[in-house]
């Protein structure tokens, strides 16, 4: 049995709703009823009947219903009693490349300064992909920009990341090519207030040192954040762009590695403006 398609039962069940469960699992609305139609032709049973905007379990569905959440608490208890063995001593920090680059590395000196002989794993990554490793207790903490408001997760504000527009422009006189790096979805209006969105950004990325490089090869304008920014000889600050973004600890809030968290929470991050 495949768990995940149980998750996404329970999702529906508890929804009943195809497109909330959707947004709550971080899938497509069609990959929540691929997967429920993949366990009812393994029940050889239908869990729902579906009407326009009126989703109802059937009694098949009524009766998977507790060995479902069964089948998921055994599972999670497994993974944690297996986590919790003598290999399992790493607490693993998720972040995306934007922010490793701009802000994380240097708190993870830091940490190691203070916590000698501390072991922790960081991952690369997206924010989406480790939401979903924090709900299946694969990931201790996430560093984010945003945090999802779910019931289950606990967040923290513990800095800033100051952002400003930076032009490198080699003495041409033609436009130049904007660079859109992926600082989060609520990052879009602020953004379009100094940018025309109908200007298509020639590159997209999530890596501020490629960003940087291109800027330095060909030009361009783009959001960097301000002390890195100003670490590169060939861009030009514009006093006048800034935008404060908001650094956000997300982790369960039933986390059993809570008190390692509450350390490495106790270490500030730098001032992000440098």
């Amino acid at each position: 049995m495949d768990t995940e398609l149980l998750k996404t039962f329970l999702e529906v069940s508890r929804t009943r709703h195809f497109g909330q469960a959707a947004e709550t699992l971080y899938l497509t609305q069609s990959a929540v009823s691929s997967r429920i139609r993949q366990l009812e032709t393994q029940l050889g049973v239908n869990l729902f009947t579906r009407h326009r905007n009126n989703i109802q379990m059937t009694d098949a569905g009524e009766r998977l219903l507790p060995y479902a959440e069964m089948l998921i608490t055994t599972w999670l208890l497994a993974k944690k009693e297996v986590q919790n063995s003598p290999q399992h001593k790493e607490l693993s920090i998720g972040a995306a490349p934007l922010l490793w680059e701009s802000l994380l590395t240097e708190w993870l000196q830091d940490i190691y300064r203070q916590f000698p002989g501390i072991q922790l794993e960081a991952r690369i990554g997206q924010r989406q992909t480790h939401v979903k490793q924090l709900h299946e207790r694969t990931l201790d903490l996430l560093i984010a920009t945003e945090y999802p408001k779910m019931d289950e997760l606990s967040a923290r504000k513990i800095g800033e990341l100051v952002l400003q527009l930076f032009t490198s422009d080699h003495g041409k006189k033609k436009a130049l090519p904007f660079i859109r790096l992926d600082w989060g979805a609520d990052f879009t209006a602020p953004e379009g207030e100094w940018i025309n969105n109908e200007k298509q950004a020639e590159l997209t990325t999530s890596s501020v040192i490629l960003a940087g490089k291109i800027m330095e090869a060909i030009g361009g304008k783009a959001f960097l954040p301000s002390r890195m920014g100003r670490k590169l000889p060939h861009v030009t600050p514009d006093e006048h762009v800034r935008i404060v973004r908001p650094i956000y600890a997300v982790w369960l809030h039933n986390s059993d590695r809570g008190q390692e968290i509450s350390s490495l929470l106790s270490m500030p991050l730098k001032d992000a403006a440098g």
